[in-house]
């Protein structure tokens, strides 16, 4: 452990403080200046700023000189250098994890998603029960069968008959149940891993209203397909919904 003379004299306890920091503000700001002129940017006597000018000194930050019955102190800037080169060190770092952070932002914007309403006549109930019953969802979903609970965590499959560039099968799971609220899922499938999102609203007549979010889609084609399918299915849970 350091003694408290060689602490004194460590460059980093020195500007550790926020008064001795200042002080070497106002000191680069200006050729010399006496204690009295330091000392009117403080709410602290004298004797309190010459102590702190003392570390400052003890590290060679501040040099002092004798004019007449003042003392007229002056930055020495030199030993920030030790500073500098301490920040510099560790700069690639952080430069690093900037390159690798405007990475990941350009990607996310590349992103796509969409957003679709949709206004059904049934009660909440009804809508939460065909979007979450498995049965249900394979009388109107493109996907004739699926294995889907409605519980956190579970991982099922959407599947359809395969065709010559796709296996029909799309990889899910359940991310967030607020029943009759919100319903929440992965879904993986040609490529494409995005997020599907159910979020419900009991209206006031009694009608429901439906908000559909799928979210990190990464082509143009895959979200053009999503909107035609959405809004295909959608339009048959209409009609299932008023049967």
């Amino acid at each position: 452990m350091l003694s408290d003379k060689s602490q004194m004299r460590d460059v980093y306890h020195a500007i550790a403080d926020p008064t001795r920091r200042k002080l070497l503000r106002l000191l680069a700001d200006a050729e010399e200046l006496p204690l009295h002129a330091l000392t009117v940017h403080f709410h602290m006597g004298r004797t309190a700023v010459s102590k702190h000018l003392a570390v400052l000194k003890d590290a060679g930050l501040v040099t002092d000189r004798r004019v007449g019955r003042e003392t007229l102190y002056r930055l020495n800037a030199a030993p920030l250098r030790q500073i500098q080169d301490w920040v510099s060190y560790y700069e690639k770092f952080w430069k690093e994890r900037m390159i690798v952070l405007n990475h990941l932002l350009q990607e996310e914007q590349k992103m796509k998603s969409i957003s679709l309403d949709f206004h059904f006549k049934s009660p909440i109930e009804k809508v939460w029960f065909a979007l979450t019953d498995s049965n249900t969802l394979s009388k109107w979903m493109f996907f004739k069968e699926n294995d889907f609970k409605p519980v956190v965590g579970h991982k099922f499959q959407f599947r359809t008959e395969p065709t010559e560039w796709w296996d029909g099968i799309v990889n899910c799971e359940v991310l967030e149940v607020d029943e009759p609220h919100r319903l929440s899922y992965t879904w993986v499938s040609g490529g494409e891993s995005n997020k599907v999102t159910w979020t419900l609203k009991q209206n006031e007549d009694g009608t429901t209203h439906v908000h559909l979010d799928q979210t990190d889609i990464s082509s143009e084609q895959a979200l053009q397909g999503a909107k035609y399918g959405w809004t295909n299915m959608c339009g048959q849970l209409e009609k299932l919904l008023e049967q």
